[in-house]
């Protein structure tokens, strides 16, 4: 068959931002990607930080097969201070926030959220040779400083949630504004504070550096679910489900554990109790 014969039967003509596909006198709809506005921290690594136009680290890898498994939408990612990030997710400058978001109530009341994207290893972060926890029991029993967390970070809620439980035996809680890692493990290495709260994969990268050296972390004192957050609106209720279906594809089929092992320092998912906590309900 000629080219030109080719062409007569094949048509492809654009309007008002889709196409339609012409084939042998058959029309069918091609809609136009739908584009998500996409915003991370810019000082959260090895889960997000600045990379170009766009996100590094896990959430960046992950993102990116997601929008690759997800053609009927095109991500535009952006990097912001963590601050930043929750006032546009609220205002809907933003539709989705990508960190390791842990759960609190207020959070999931406010915003929409996927089912887990990942897990992270708990820990207690520690001066050699200074005083020592092993547990949230041991912060409260020995009258530790414990460093102070921002009170827009899920790990406030955590110690929020201890203090809850165990009323006779609370933690001193100190709310901060925006804190990276980096600063307030240095707060321990110095003596200011006794001890830090942190993801296992949040310490590593610190943990070569001169302030680093003077640190060691506890074993895990548990595991945290994280989550994709999204601005309530019609279209991100949708995008919930897509997101969803395609997050149980790549735990399925490893996709998450290869990212994990690559980017977080550890294969969390091989951890005590992994299999339970994944995706279990934050509520119970």
């Amino acid at each position: 068959m000629k080219l030109k014969n080719v062409l007569k039967g094949l048509t492809l003509v654009s309007a008002l931002g889709g196409a339609f596909l012409v084939t042998a006198g058959q029309q069918t709809t091609v809609h136009a990607a739908t584009t998500i506005n996409v915003a991370a921290p810019n000082n959260n690594r090895p889960y997000t930080y600045p990379k170009g136009s766009g996100i590094g680290g896990y959430y960046g890898a992950l993102l990116k097969r997601i929008d690759k498994d997800l053609p009927q939408y095109k991500f535009k990612e952006t990097t912001t201070s963590q601050n930043s990030v929750f006032v546009g997710l609220q205002s809907g400058k933003y539709d989705l926030a990508a960190s390791n978001w842990w759960y609190s109530k207020d959070r999931f009341k406010t915003y929409y959220h996927t089912t887990s994207n990942g897990l992270d290893d708990l820990r207690l972060i520690n001066k050699k040779g200074g005083k020592q926890a092993n547990s949230l029991a041991d912060i409260a029993k020995k009258n530790l400083k414990l460093v102070p967390i921002s009170t827009d970070d899920a790990r406030y809620n955590v110690i929020e949630t201890y203090n809850k439980e165990n009323s006779k035996n609370k933690i001193d809680l100190q709310g901060i504004g925006d804190q990276s890692a980096g600063d307030a493990l240095k707060e321990v290495s110095t003596g200011k504070y006794d001890v830090a709260i942190y993801p296992y994969a949040a310490y590593k990268p610190v943990a070569n550096t001169k302030e680093g050296k003077k640190l060691s972390p506890s074993k895990s004192i548990g595991l945290e679910n994280s989550y994709f957050l999204l601005n309530k609106s019609s279209q991100n209720k949708k995008l919930v489900t897509a997101i969803n279906k395609d997050l149980k594809k790549l735990k399925a089929n490893g996709y998450l554990e290869k990212i994990t092992k690559q980017y977080l320092y550890e294969d969390t998912f091989k951890l005590p109790n992994a299999n339970k906590t994944f995706n279990a309900d934050p509520t119970k």
